[in-house]
């Protein structure tokens, strides 16, 4: 014998359908808006390190980068060099001890200049040994 389906047993295959289509959709939705905001942050994490890069290889005057070496339209990069602090007080002032300084390097998105991530990083400070004994 053959079964026929009454409108209401449709109706509510229907529905269950829809509903798990709508729950599928609603996945890949928000699975796409993860992976880009996690590429967007990538791309940043990279922007920051290249920078780093090339202010580390430079000496402590060096706080712009050329756009040839960071050429990211919509980003800059600031760049600050501080006294390094958190030292225990017996490697302060010692006696022809290289100054240790604090590079802090950030990334701002220039629409509407905030700061997308930043990174501090200790680093000797051997400009000032080299210019203090000339």
């Amino acid at each position: 014998m053959k079964k026929q389906f009454t409108l209401i047993e449709i109706v509510v295959a229907l529905g269950i359908l829809a509903i798990s289509l709508g729950g599928l959709l609603q996945l890949a939705i928000s699975s796409q808006l993860k992976i880009s905001r996690a590429r967007e942050k990538w791309e940043e994490m990279h922007m920051l390190t290249q920078a780093a890069e090339y202010l580390l290889l430079h000496n402590e005057e060096t706080t712009e980068i050329p756009p040839e070496f960071f050429p990211y339209p919509g980003y800059e990069i600031n760049c600050t060099y501080d006294d390094a602090e958190g030292l225990p007080e017996e490697f302060e002032n010692l006696t022809g001890q290289i100054p240790l300084k604090q590079c802090r390097i950030e990334l701002i998105r220039s629409s509407d200049h905030k700061t997308v991530e930043s990174v501090i990083i200790d680093r000797f400070g051997y400009e000032e040994e080299s210019s203090g004994g000339k």
